[in-house]
């Protein structure tokens, strides 16, 4: 049974109320939200080598299998999204459907993931700056400057508030869509050695299963972040409606962004000479980007800054939101709940994450370097998903056999869930095994002191006498009316 009230007082919880900025944000916003955390560019750009040396001409299919298996994930939490709008997001869910420890653990996993995330993706982006204007224009700004910028930025629009944010997201992730678009279209327009070919879709071609099976294991978090959308949804118009859509939307519109842009990609650079795509030095996004024309690499270069302050301003929103969601009802210490009277955002939140942003970036990041910092976290960030997901299958199971059972469908909260997890199960095996280089053989250790770290504060803080109140509440949805 769920353990949802099982210690709460007898009392009744005093109900939760939103002082966010409610019904700022439409359908387009919380899209954008979603698909700007995915990262498109970064996301197509930075594994289209990896996943051409693991299947070949087969590349654009493992980024369609990998889209269908992220379908089975966005099933059972559409359907969660659908009754439980919150910017508890997971924690929420979780909370709902299994009990409020379990709740507990999620939120604070991903809240933990979500605010390191921009520290990683911030110090890579600022890295491509500078390597990519050192190398052509000489100029030689250290990377954890751009670092800082990106950081600063992220912080202003999170203050500021969710409508500027958003505003950010849409002009920013357009723009990196059309240039990946763009470098696809002109590969297909413009075909290297071997001609325009439509074999990277013909499963009969796959050459190396294992390969491909491989990159398609690996492939599924390259579409991670379509779930964020859970987080805005108390400032969202509709959310009911609106969130749903945005989530399994943002899935469709990269997948489809991903398949085109892959094997244009594959076109452009040539399908007689995929051995070279798949160990290029250099990321083959800019190497087809000055074929085009003399200096077009700068346009690549631009898209992907965009897509690197795009994703950091998006978890920033993520994060922020779900430790408030948290906080709001006393999971969380309820300083990390207190709002900005005038932008209505969760302010003290906004400074604790923007805060630890910068300390991982500068204290891990110098030392280190860029790359490391975001190799181990990026893969940090995969081991932390694995549990945040499973918990949320089993999240969507519980809440519609035993709350919603009108609505339990088999395929949609059994099977979905049940195909999902076998996947996630064979991603937590293949990095594991065997275990990456130093440093990146750190992550699942890192992984597991963020689960350590959040067992100590439920047991420690949260679960002693006369401090479980928040169970009764944890579940609980807000006024957002």
């Amino acid at each position: 049974m769920s353990d949802l009230h099982a210690d709460a007082p007898a009392r009744a919880a005093s109900p939760l109320t939103s002082t966010l900025r409610t019904g700022s944000i439409g359908l387009g916003g919380t899209l954008m939200q979603s698909i700007a955390q995915i990262s498109p560019t970064l996301g197509i750009f930075y594994t289209i080598a990896f996943t051409t040396s693991q299947a070949g001409g087969s590349a654009p299919l493992t980024y369609l299998a990998a889209f269908a298996l992220c379908l089975m994930l966005a099933i059972p939490l559409r359907g969660l999204a659908r009754h439980l709008p919150s910017a508890g997001g997971f924690y929420t869910y979780v909370s709902n459907g299994i009990g409020p420890r379990a709740g507990f653990m999620t939120g604070w996993l991903y809240a933990v993931m979500v605010t390191i995330v921009p520290a990683a993706l911030a110090s890579f982006t600022g890295a491509i700056l500078h390597d990519a204007l050192s190398a052509k224009y000489g100029i030689g700004v250290p990377w954890w400057v751009y670092a800082v910028v990106i950081l600063a930025v992220c912080f202003a629009c999170a203050y500021r508030g969710i409508v500027i944010s958003i505003k950010f997201l849409v002009v920013m992730t357009i723009f990196e869509m059309l240039v990946g678009l763009a470098l696809a279209a002109w590969g297909v327009v413009n075909p290297g050695p071997g001609g325009v070919s439509f074999e990277g879709f013909n499963p009969a071609g796959i050459e190396n299963g294992s390969g491909f099976f491989l990159a398609v294991v690996l492939s599924i978090f390259a579409f991670t972040g379509f779930e964020s959308a859970a987080a805005v949804g108390e400032e969202s118009r509709d959310p009911k409606r609106i969130i749903p859509k945005a989530i399994i939307g943002s899935l469709i519109l990269i997948g489809v962004f991903y398949v085109v842009t892959a094997w244009g990609l594959q076109i452009g650079w040539g399908v007689d000479d995929l051995d070279a795509l798949a160990e290029s030095p250099t990321a083959p996004a800019f190497v087809l980007a000055d074929r085009v024309f003399d200096g077009g690499s700068l346009i690549v270069l631009i898209a992907l800054v965009n897509s690197g302050l795009g994703v950091c301003i998006a978890c920033t929103t993520s994060a922020t939101r779900t430790v408030y969601g948290m906080a709001r009802t006393g999971a969380l210490p309820t300083v990390l709940a207190t709002v900005q009277p005038k932008h209505r955002t969760p302010v003290v939140a906004v400074y604790v994450q923007s805060a630890l942003a910068l300390l991982v970036c500068l204290a891990i990041g110098i030392p280190i370097g860029p790359y490391n910092l975001f190799n181990v976290f990026g893969t940090t960030g995969t081991f932390v998903y694995i549990p945040i997901f499973v918990l949320m299958n089993i999240a969507a199971y519980r809440f519609f056999r035993t709350k919603r059972p009108e609505e339990f469908n088999p395929w949609a909260y059994v099977v979905a869930p049940i195909v999902s997890t076998i996947a996630l199960g064979l991603i937590a095996f293949y990095s594991l095994n065997p275990l990456p280089a130093f440093p990146i053989s750190l992550a699942p250790f890192i992984a597991l002191l963020y689960m350590v770290i959040g067992l100590a504060i439920l047991f420690g803080r949260n679960l002693r006498p006369g401090k479980r109140a928040w169970m009764a509440q944890a579940g609980e949805l807000p006024d957002v009316d």
